[in-house]
């Protein structure tokens, strides 16, 4: 009896064995085609986290009722919950200085919307970001106007 009991633990060895040796492979073969894919896709939060901060560059707004200027800006971003930031952005043109505030809301990783609010001048309307690495591309619209800005850390 002993005898049997030995050669049938010896037989589920060497078939375990294998098995385990083909699950093995099959899991390495499988980490080895998502691994990359892990790495080049950036998480949320830690995407988010890259747009606290200060950022500064330069871009154009059009008004529907007047010309196309170029402005030079200065955001600031403040995290206020795991997807929403606060904007406070001081922009300059050669005939304007404004001071406009916001709130934007993280909906993919390195993409966010919202509004801004330039009270001066009562001018509500959406804003979107798009992070790029270290630079960002804003895009704005109001009824009043639009414009481009784009945006490195500082």
């Amino acid at each position: 009896m002993q005898a049997s009991v030995n050669r049938i633990s010896r037989v589920c060895s060497r078939v375990a064995g294998r098995g385990f040796a083909r699950v093995t492979e099959r899991a390495l073969f499988a980490l080895a085609l998502v691994a990359p894919i892990a790495v080049l896709a950036p998480t949320t939060a830690a995407s988010a986290a890259i747009l606290a901060g200060e950022w500064s560059g330069e871009g154009t707004v059009t008004q529907t009722e007047g010309p196309t200027e170029k402005v030079r800006c200065r955001v600031s971003y403040r995290q206020e919950s795991a997807k929403v930031y606060g904007v406070e952005a001081q922009c300059a043109s050669t005939s304007k200085k404004m001071r406009q505030t916001g709130e934007l809301l993280e909906v993919r990783p390195g993409v966010f919307t919202g509004s801004f609010n330039l009270p001066q001048y009562d001018v509500s309307g959406r804003v979107r970001v798009v992070l790029d690495g270290e630079t960002q591309t804003v895009t704005f619209k109001s009824p009043r106007g639009e414009g481009q800005v784009t945006l490195t850390r500082r």
